[in-house]
């Protein structure tokens, strides 16, 4: 028993499982445009995904480089989002999946699922993530409505149900340590103001 919880479980981010992917990770492999961008300052990159975080990810990477390709297999974004796709400078691989990500020590290409073969240093995996959310759904935290992949909180990280709060990835992105540290340190302190008033 206890008087209080604190969810942070984090979340898992979702992998293209393709050969190349594992054994090249952190050699070329990201999950994280904002951490890794500027280790492929001037380098070709491909950035692989059809959600918002994917196409925000491939606009972020033109700050960095000139040649950025985004390999989606279906645009899923607003109007808005795609016509600034559409209109930029970034090689749009639309309809296309990545087959395998190409490189021996270090990526060196991306081998595409008709065949093409992209030359680039580094591939950004944008898929989204998964939350471990079942122990809350079952006790009756609210999940965001449009995923049902992350936990809703207030500004005070508390959740639907009095005396739950949640904190970090699981809450939904952005998924920065930064944030998490700052939402772990609030429901910290609030899960012990309400233990108090418990007492």
């Amino acid at each position: 028993q206890c008087r209080t919880l604190i969810f942070a479980l984090g979340v898992s981010r979702n992998k293209l499982n393709v050969r190349g992917e594992k054994e090249l990770l952190g050699r070329g492999v990201s999950y994280c445009v904002d951490c890794d961008a500027n280790f492929y300052r001037d380098e070709p990159v491909a950035v692989a995904g059809s959600e918002s975080a994917a196409l925000t990810g491939a606009l972020t990477l033109l700050f960095y480089t000139k040649e950025v390709h985004l390999v989606c297999p279906k645009l899923e974004v607003t109007e808005a989002l795609a016509k600034q796709i559409r209109e930029s400078p970034i090689h749009l691989h639309e309809g296309r999946k990545v087959k395998q990500i190409l490189g021996e020590n270090a990526v060196e290409g991306l081998l595409l699922d008709d065949g093409t073969t992209l030359s680039v240093k580094g591939v950004f995996i944008e898929l989204g993530a998964k939350g471990a959310i079942e122990l809350a759904g079952t006790l009756g935290v609210a999940m965001d409505p449009e995923s049902f992949k992350y936990v809703v909180t207030n500004k005070k990280q508390e959740t639907n149900v009095p005396g739950i709060y949640a904190a970090g990835d699981i809450t939904g992105p952005p998924w920065q340590m930064a944030i998490a540290v700052g939402q772990g340190c609030v429901a910290g302190l609030e899960a012990a103001s309400y233990a108090k008033k418990l007492r």
